[in-house]
């Protein structure tokens, strides 16, 4: 028999370092939504999420220091109290919603689906001369 290939564990948690989780196993990419729910609730083009199976996830850092909002009866926010880094949500009873931007190594995966894209911004979309600048290195 082959030797057993370890598991892939990913971390992630918010701004300030207050809140951090860890997430057990490879994930199948990234989803967003772009709904009005979602775009005010990020200040951007919407919700980027990985869902994640709740055996697979676990606070290890500050599980207690969140808040959440209840904006509908079906939508709620959690953020942190600290820093308001919008973080996992585990109102489901299978599956935790990852904020995808609070990963902190890398997934190797992209975008598997967009959800809502007929709501999306008018300004959603890159102009024809739109400009890229690369991360600067220190």
């Amino acid at each position: 028999m082959g030797a057993r290939r370890p598991m892939t564990i990913r971390t992630g948690g918010c701004l300030c370092g207050a809140r951090a989780y860890e997430i057990d196993g490879d994930l199948e990419g990234v989803w967003v939504c772009h709904c009005s729910l979602c775009r005010k609730a990020s200040g951007s083009i919407g919700n980027a999420i990985l869902i994640v199976p709740k055996d697979r996830f676990r606070w290890v850092k500050g599980e207690d220091h969140g808040v959440t909002f209840a904006l509908r009866p079906t939508y709620t926010i959690t953020r942190c109290k600290t820093c308001g880094t919008p973080l996992p949500a585990e109102a489901d009873a299978r599956n935790v919603y990852v904020t995808a931007g609070t990963l902190d190594t890398p997934l190797g995966k992209g975008v598997r689906t967009r959800l809502f894209c007929a709501s999306r911004a008018d300004w959603d979309r890159d102009e024809p001369d739109v400009r890229r600048f690369d991360e600067r290195s220190s």
